[in-house]
């Protein structure tokens, strides 16, 4: 399928503050580019500093007044449950954008935005669940503790699956009664305003108050005024450790509550008892998938020496069936990164593997086409003090070990925190080594992006952030308790 720039657009960006819409106003100096060709499709945009000021005068104003906090359960599930309805109807735009935004597939991103609307409805349901009122129990007198927002919440999106994490976080921090204020990253926010556009029509049909959902755009500057900023008393951060830090920083002066999902250079140990072919196609899936832009993806291999060279045959074999090839494409199944950078980035790391002695592995044919495309690499033999910090692209690390012992230290000596994976025929014996993983989830024989069970909870652990995700680790994370009651009579002290 011949695809051409031309046929490609994206939409504008555009802010919604206290429900008006306009153009983001401010340049950023650079372009959103057609990942396949590299040519520019629009330049990136960020909102003026006052209108964010706006933003946020609007939600305070607006969570002082109560009129969204104090809204019924059933009400805020509703307005979830509407825009689930109307994201439905969109969602096929949304997987287009995010697709062109992020070089991942339009096969897997239109996964994603058909995901949208189960967030919006999994945030409704726990909403239902535990509406937040837990009166005590074994007290003669009157005690409410209340589960409440904390105030304003900012929700600061990666862009390697922008509009699903923006919904997802949104759609539970609006369940548990905070003004939303939305952020996408500047290098993918196309898909963002679409769930902004259903988000708003499902508020205005209810008749709510605008500024209970927002939209700004731009860079770090915009991250850092959201986070510095007193009047937002929560904020879910997912992206790079070096931008999460500076939001942890500036979050710090006041306090606020903070979720900060960072990277993770996650480990594999693939054990003496593995299935080889089961193992190679768990990993490959695993680091090809999204183009190797996810920060779960396995990216430092420990394997036991008797299996290293059939692991690295079948790893090879694997990879030079890969068709790498425009992201539009329905016959491509890996697509190009995400923008320059980001292939500079990758092509920078595989280089220096190389040039520390590691041995680089090229196997994937490159399609005749000018965009950001780096194929998935696999390195051996480079030194472990090159291989400790996430790369975030399409590469593999592999280290010989003698036993399981060896593997967990090579593991737990990588910038490790998020996902790690362990391979093996012995399921008892795998389990038992993944819980000595210092990750928040480990699988065993797999690599799917999808949590263990429905009602998973993984920590962020070390360097990899701050807090946890899953369903109802967001809900509370938005929430703060508040206990209210009479005082007991006679108390001693």
């Amino acid at each position: 399928m011949a695809v051409t720039t031309s046929e490609i657009e994206l939409t504008i960006q555009r802010d919604l503050i206290d429900g008006q819409w306009s153009a983001a106003e401010c340049d950023l100096g650079a372009d959103l580019t057609d990942p396949n060709s590299g040519q520019p499709l629009q330049r990136q945009r960020e909102t003026a500093a006052h209108r964010v000021d706006h933003a946020i005068a609007a939600a305070a104003a607006l969570h002082r007044a109560g009129t969204w906090r104090k809204a019924p359960a059933a009400t805020r599930a509703a307005v979830l449950r509407r825009a689930a309805e109307l994201l439905t109807e969109g969602s096929a735009d949304i997987a287009r954008c995010d697709a062109i935004n992020t070089g991942v597939l339009l096969s897997v991103t239109t996964m994603f935005a058909a995901g949208l609307s189960d967030a919006l409805l999994s945030a409704a349901t726990h909403l239902e669940r535990d509406p937040g009122d837990h009166d005590a129990a074994g007290t003669d007198a009157a005690v409410r503790l209340r589960f409440l927002p904390w105030g304003p919440a900012a929700v600061i999106s990666p862009w390697n699956a922008p509009t699903f994490v923006t919904a997802k976080k949104t759609a539970f921090a609006l369940a548990a009664g905070a003004p939303v204020i939305a952020k996408p990253s500047h290098w993918a926010p196309s898909g963002a305003v679409l769930f902004a556009e259903a988000m708003q029509r499902a508020i205005d049909e209810a008749g709510l108050p605008s500024a209970t959902f927002q939209l700004v755009h731009g860079g770090a500057a915009i991250g850092q005024q959201l986070a510095a900023d007193p009047r937002i008393r929560a904020l879910s951060f997912t992206g790079g450790r070096v931008a999460g830090l500076a939001v942890a920083r500036a979050g710090a002066a006041d306090c606020k509550a903070l979720q900060l999902e960072l990277g993770s250079n996650n480990p594999a140990i693939v054990r003496a008892d593995c299935d080889i072919d089961a193992t190679a196609d768990a990993l490959v899936s695993g680091f090809t998938k999204l183009n190797g832009q996810w920060c779960e993806s396995p990216g430092s291999i420990a394997v036991v020496a008797r299996q290293h060279d059939a692991l690295i045959d079948a790893l090879l074999d694997r990879l030079r069936e890969v068709r790498l090839g425009h992201c539009l494409d329905s016959t491509s199944t890996m697509g190009p990164q995400a923008h320059s950078a980001q292939y500079q980035h990758v092509t920078a790391a595989v280089d220096k593997l190389a040039a520390g002695g590691g041995t680089v592995h090229d196997v994937t044919a490159r399609p005749d086409l000018p965009g950001w495309f780096a194929p998935p690499i696999v390195v051996d033999n480079a030194p472990t003090d090159l291989t400790v910090d996430e790369i975030f692209g399409p590469v593999l690390t592999v280290h010989r070990v003698s036993d399981d012992a060896e593997a967990l230290e090579l593991a737990n000596s990588r910038s490790t925190g998020l996902a790690g994976y362990v391979f093996s025929t012995d399921l008892d014996a795998a389990l038992e080594l993944g819980a000595e993983l210092d990750c928040g989830e480990v699988k065993v024989n797999g690599t799917s992006v999808l949590d263990l069970t429905p009602d998973s909870t993984q920590g962020f652990w070390g360097g990899s952030g701050i807090g946890a995700h899953g369903d109802a680790e967001l809900l509370r994370f938005f929430r703060g308790a508040r206990i209210v009651g009479v005082e007991r009579a006679g108390l001693p002290i």
